[in-house]
């Protein structure tokens, strides 16, 4: 990694020393978790970094077809809620998850739901009806909504035809695979 540091800076935020910083970069010195988590504050990376292997990826390319896609949220009568079309599986310690999300479940059949961090909502093709907290929004295509993911939430399609939005949940400090998968 080249963070564009010197040692003597990395040792200056870290509060550690050039020469024990240089014998750690060497392979002279097994550093210990927390002389780990000062480098990667002072990085700012996740503490994993220093764990990855070589084949580790830090990008994906997800062409348009051959893409999984997962049932998610299981409706009160067992009939899927939605469908996940996830976009960018494959990359290691992703934080975002996006996903094309088919709204399938009816108002009756779809229960609020919650997570960590927090998500947003592209209407791709349809209406839908977002609940989110005590408050409903009717959104059509091109509309937007971005919310904290703790809040009591659901999509609901309103046409004949099956809502598409584009979904990405975000949760600093956790890995992704945040959706619900049933």
């Amino acid at each position: 990694m080249d963070a564009g540091l010197t040692l003597k800076e990395l040792a200056g935020q870290t509060g550690l020393s050039s020469p024990f910083l240089s014998r750690i970069e060497r392979g002279l010195t097994m550093p210990s978790i927390p002389t780990l988590q000062a480098a990667a504050d002072a990085l700012t990376v996740d503490i994993e970094f220093f764990f990855r292997s070589e084949e580790e990826t830090d990008f994906v390319v997800s062409p348009g077809t051959g893409r999984r896609t997962v049932v998610s949220a299981m409706g009160s009568r067992e009939r899927p809620a939605y469908l996940l079309e996830l976009l960018a599986q494959g990359l290691d310690n992703s934080y975002m998850e996006p996903a094309l999300v088919t709204l399938l479940g009816r108002e009756e059949e779809v229960p609020t739901t919650t997570h960590g961090g927090q998500e947003f909502l592209y209407v791709v093709e349809g209406r839908i009806r977002l609940t989110l907290g005590s408050k409903t929004f009717v959104l059509k295509r091109g509309d937007a909504a971005y919310w904290n993911g703790r809040v009591p939430h659901k999509g609901i399609s309103l046409g004949k035809k099956p809502a598409r939005t584009l979904n990405v949940h975000l949760v600093p400090g956790q890995r992704s695979s945040s959706f619900v998968v049933k």
